[in-house]
């Protein structure tokens, strides 16, 4: 019987993960469709020819200084102060700009919920932007970037991980690697952009193991589309950091 289970429970994860192929296949093979017939446009000007125009990029309102991004209190270096980045065991936050009213917000939206994966890159440049103007660059030499991972039931709804493809542009730019089977998510939650703050926490609890069996990685950078209350960023760290992970520093595009 258990041998059963066994073969029977092996065809599902097979079963699961060539949907999520194919999925993967159909959404790139319909947004190159969607692409010829309808002509890319900015979303800043309307200009057609490029998602993001260069004028529109450069009127991107970078953030300069803010509040702590988790209880939104007076600046604070690192974009954590000092009572949050204990309780959550979060060292450093960085993000590029808001998430509300702005073209990053618009271009997060299509990536996330419209699948369009083309936008991608306008993301990460974003993210490369703030990055090296807050001279932040050296915190990714011999970092390990951890996407945010979704759980396997989401990544089959979505056909993609957006974190992973943000996380990957990354590695790409500062030469450091990505690991995307550290950190899995073992619980299926609801969509933290449909709670408030009291329930975005509760949802998110207990939602992450850590599957590692040899060393951890001493220096660990999440990686996400946007940072809300920062529940889910929270969460993860707090289980790196239980597992031996040192420091934990968080990047999203967005903030809001």
């Amino acid at each position: 019987m258990s041998g059963g289970w066994t073969e029977l429970i092996g065809k599902t994860k097979n079963s699961r993960r060539s949907m999520t192929i194919w999925l993967g296949k159909f959404r790139r093979y319909w947004q190159s469709a969607m692409d010829y017939v309808f002509p890319r446009e900015c979303f800043g000007c309307g200009r057609e020819g490029e998602w993001l125009c260069s004028a529109c990029f450069d009127s991107v309102k970078f953030f300069q200084t803010a509040p702590c991004f988790l209880c939104n209190r007076e600046n604070f270096l690192g974009g954590a102060c000092p009572e949050c980045q204990t309780a959550t065991g979060i060292d450093e936050i960085i993000v590029a700009t808001t998430y509300e009213k702005s073209v990053a917000g618009k271009i997060v939206e299509q990536y996330k919920y419209n699948f369009l994966e083309s936008v991608g890159d306008i993301l990460v440049r974003l993210l490369v932007k703030q990055i090296c103007q807050q001279g932040a660059a050296m915190r990714f030499a011999g970092a390990t970037l951890i996407p945010i991972p979704l759980h396997p039931r989401r990544l089959a709804e979505r056909g993609y991980n957006q974190a992973a493809a943000i996380a990957a542009g990354l590695a790409q730019r500062f030469g450091c690697q990505v690991d995307e089977n550290l950190l899995k998510r073992i619980k299926y939650t609801r969509q933290q952009a449909k709670l408030d703050r009291a329930e975005r926490r509760q949802n998110i609890k207990e939602a992450f193991a850590v599957n590692c069996s040899g060393l951890m990685p001493e220096t660990v950078v999440l990686v996400d589309d946007v940072l809300t209350t920062g529940a889910t960023f929270a969460e993860a760290a707090g289980v790196l950091k239980l597992a031996g992970v040192k420091r934990v520093v968080c990047v999203a595009v967005c903030h809001g």
